[in-house]
């Protein structure tokens, strides 16, 4: 038996009958192993441009061996840069071994790529891992398929031209990262100032509000106290429409929104719509009890016309679904409609709704007649239209005093961006609106928009969102909007961000409170969203300024008198997530308040709180598998 057989029959052995780590290359010889077939070092300049063995840059915890590889990437370069190794004999991947790590030592803020291929193929798609920490050894992970037979693993490089280090390449049951990623906040440069969090009334509230008073006061309460619940006081009223009396196609779960006039020529009914009045009415009352001021802001939105004013006949949309279902003739009358409704708010009930979105999702093809909501498509001129016909009916009303437009509610980010460009573009439109409100389920153009709204001098809102289309298991979807918070405060720089449906039929993943409708007891809980949602809510509180740090999965906060930071850490991924956190800019650190959610269910891990004390200016953290950690730092600036 020759000697690379033999040292793969004994690796074998070794990796099914112990835990422990499986070194496949440590580069201490300048020799390639005889069990590698090939190696690449990608670069133009091939061979010349790398080292096998070469002293280690700089020893640390992470990494103090004596010598490692390095590749040159050189300016023309492309994002293949890095190693390929190909061994002469593929490893069997089990769970004893299906854990991949690299270690790379780099002098800036590149990506990196794991890559690997088994037996009879090229690839796996890159995996591309962002760590912006420069000047340490980082621990790089990638999962590997179960079953396969390890043929090849590939370091890529996309960024800077300079020098790389890489050692330790290694197979491992070990799902967690030895590095850990320094989280740097920065006081001196400040963002945007919250104005709060919320979500809207559609259509939990119009199901929720037949229930008791007591039951009523319950939800409320959940919602808006600053301490125990969510600290919300945002929130989007739904002017409803109103469907066909004869049809009989929206969905049970509250889509049925009651209209407030049944025709041109009919009266106006005040008592419709009493369940979500009930809900909106109490909200206001348990804020103000619980906080003892009225800072809730209401926006009236409409998510159709009433349905006598559509072209279908129907309030959930056209035929076909891409043209504007207001007909129109009845602009003015639609106008009229949202400003009346509105002002009866105001005068008879004394709520005011702060602004009004004439439209929701008004670019979205999917609103379609005899569909299982209410949802009306407006093209970008019918927008304008619009616009104008509702900001000259708060004008002739003398509203626009309590009451202004925001808008567009575009379903993505990009069809916003679009959209408000075209506002810009049509010279009356922009001036108009008070505020950008934007839903954030999918679109990529968050720092375009965040700069347009600061050029034009608009506040911006993330105004919807929630786990659509996310699909896999339910902690993921709730992690993915964990994440997603994070993304539009750091890029969009949003000063408000909203749910969608804050209590659902049964799910934790749109409603934060879960009820189960059908039950005539009418029983409703907190679900883990809920939990998870109160990490951000509670802490970052409306007048905190969202601060600086270099980290894509957490953010941090000032309160106004800085006094206090607040850090919230979001660990979306399935193996615990190492980090520093770095206080050194901050001054007199007093005992740090932790506030800790896991979203899988089964660990029953909600908002656990613990303190402890801070040496130096500096702690560690070790972020465990898909949870939010929450950290509350006494300071004085």
């Amino acid at each position: 038996m020759n000697k690379f057989l033999l040292f793969f029959l004994l690796l074998f052995i070794s990796i099914n009958l112990s835990a422990t780590d499986t070194v496949l290359l440590d580069f201490e010889t300048g020799t390639v192993p005889t069990y590698v077939d090939s190696w690449l070092s990608y670069s133009k300049v091939g061979a010349s441009a790398s080292i096998w063995s070469c002293l280690n840059p700089k020893k640390d915890e992470i990494n103090s061996t004596a010598n490692c590889y390095k590749v040159t990437k050189n300016t023309d370069d492309s994002d293949s840069v890095g190693l390929k190794v190909t061994l002469k004999t593929a490893i069997p991947i089990t769970k004893t071994n299906q854990y991949l790590h690299v270690l790379i030592y780099k002098n800036s803020k590149s990506r990196i790529s794991l890559n690997y291929a088994p037996e009879g193929r090229i690839s796996f798609v890159d995996n591309w891992q962002m760590y912006s920490t420069i000047g340490i050894w980082i621990d790089y992970i990638l999962p590997i398929k179960l079953g396969i037979n390890l043929k090849s693993v590939s370091i890529k490089i996309s960024g800077d031209a300079g020098d790389y280090y890489i050692d330790q390449i290694l197979l491992s049951n070990k799902v967690a990262s030895l590095s850990r990623n320094p989280i740097s906040v920065d006081p001196s440069i400040k963002n945007q100032v919250i104005e709060g969090w919320g979500g809207s009334l559609c259509w939990w509230a119009n199901i929720m509000g037949g229930y008791s008073p007591t039951k009523i006061k319950t939800i409320c309460d959940w919602i808006t106290h600053p301490e125990n619940g969510l600290n919300m006081n945002i929130f989007r009223f739904n002017i409803g429409g109103g469907d066909n009396p004869s049809h009989s196609h929206m969905r049970a779960d509250g889509g049925s929104m009651p209209g407030y006039k049944d025709s041109l020529n009919a009266p106006y009914n005040w008592a419709s719509d009493a369940n979500q009045r009930k809900i909106l009415k109490q909200l206001i009352a348990s804020r103000i009890a619980n906080t003892g001021v009225n800072d809730v802001k209401i926006i009236g939105f409409s998510n159709s016309p009433p349905w006598w004013m559509t072209v279908s006949g129907c309030s959930s949309g056209s035929v076909s679904g891409d043209v504007t279902n207001l007909k129109s003739d009845m602009f003015d009358d639609f106008a009229d409609y949202l400003t009346e409704v509105t002002r009866f708010y105001h005068d008879s009930l004394g709520i005011t709704f702060n602004n009004l979105e004439p439209f929701n999702e008004p670019f979205s093809t999917w609103w379609k007649a005899k569909g299982g909501q209410e949802g009306c498509y407006f093209s970008q001129t019918d927008q304008h239209k619009m616009i104008r016909e509702l900001y000259s009916k708060l004008s002739q009303k003398n509203m626009l005093s309590y009451c202004t437009i925001s808008a567009m509610d575009a379903n993505s980010i990009d069809e916003a961006y679009e959209g408000i460009q075209a506002y810009k573009t049509a010279g009356d439109i922009l001036p108009k609106i008070s505020r950008i409100d934007v839903h954030s389920y999918a679109g990529n153009n968050r720092i375009e928009i965040a700069k347009f709204a600061k050029a034009n001098k608009k506040p911006l809102w993330q105004s919807e969102s929630g786990p659509l289309s996310v699909g896999g298991t339910d902690v993921l979807q709730v992690m993915t909007v964990s994440d997603r918070i994070i993304t539009d405060l750091h890029d969009m720089k949003c000063s408000a961000w909203i749910d969608w449906q804050l209590a659902s039929d049964g799910s934790p993943l749109w409603g934060l409170l879960v009820g189960k409708y059908k039950d005539a007891s009418n029983p409703v809980s907190p679900g883990i969203s809920y939990y998870l949602r109160a990490q951000y809510s509670r802490f970052i509180k409306k007048g905190y300024t969202i601060l600086n740090n270099d980290v894509n999965n957490a953010v941090a906060a000032i309160s106004p008198d800085e006094k206090e930071i607040v850090i919230v850490v979001s660990n979306k991924e399935t193996a615990t997530q190492k980090y520093t956190i770095d206080l050194s800019k901050f001054a007199n650190i007093g005992k740090v308040k932790q506030v800790f959610t896991r979203a899988q269910v089964s660990f029953d891990t909600k908002n656990v709180t613990t303190t402890f004390d801070v040496t130096g200016k500096s702690f560690s953290y070790d972020a465990l598998s898909e949870s939010v950690t929450t950290f509350i730092i006494p300071i004085n600036q």
